[in-house]
């Protein structure tokens, strides 16, 4: 539809030409059942078109909600099954990527837990230092659950948790990423 159209043009341009950062991320707020995975997939599509390399789609932190994700991912891309290596970071990361392979677009995913963001820095930043200064789209599904908020420490002072701090430590070494959150209940992210 051409507002789906103009929305999905108006979040990849903003992700591009307002630089989100760790301060700036962008945001997709809409509610429930109302499109916005479909939404994301085609910021995606079109952020593939304009030169990015690689997305990273965090999910809520269930086993069941990271294999729909990636079938579905899978299933929308499937007529790019063999430009685009479609990744699960808990299942199916191989252990050698051949040159090819990452030259190709990737979509990794990611359920939103402290070991599974540890194997996605140590793909990154160890086993494939290379993918680390593509072009990066992160888009946190779910960004409500997970991934942002604070809590007090046995000292009681203010500690970012532990989810929030991985995904803040990546993203603060990637050389081009992008940020987007995803989410129904937009209030939280405040």
């Amino acid at each position: 539809s051409p507002k789906l159209r103009q929305c999905i043009e108006s979040n990849v341009y903003k992700l591009e030409e307002q630089n989100t950062d760790l301060n700036r991320p962008g945001k997709k707020q809409k509610k429930i059942q109302s499109g916005k995975t479909r939404t994301f997939i085609g910021v995606m599509a079109l952020a593939f078109d304009r030169g990015y390399d690689v997305t990273i789609i965090l999910t809520k932190g269930t086993k069941a909600l990271a294999q729909q994700t990636y079938q579905r991912m899978k299933k929308e891309f499937a007529f790019f099954d063999d430009q685009v290596q479609f990744l699960d970071i808990m299942i199916n990361l191989p252990e050698k990527l051949s040159k090819y392979e990452l030259n190709q677009k990737m979509i990794l995913v990611v359920k939103k837990q402290k070991d599974n963001l540890s194997k996605l820095q140590k793909m990154l930043f160890e086993t494939y230092p290379e993918l680390s200064n593509k072009k990066i789209l992160i888009v946190d599904d779910e960004a409500d659950y997970a991934s942002i908020g604070f809590s007090k420490d046995k000292n009681e002072r203010i500690a970012i948790r532990t989810i929030a701090g991985q995904i803040d430590s990546i993203r603060e070494q990637l050389s081009k990423c992008s940020f987007l959150q995803v989410t129904a209940t937009p209030y939280s992210l405040y």
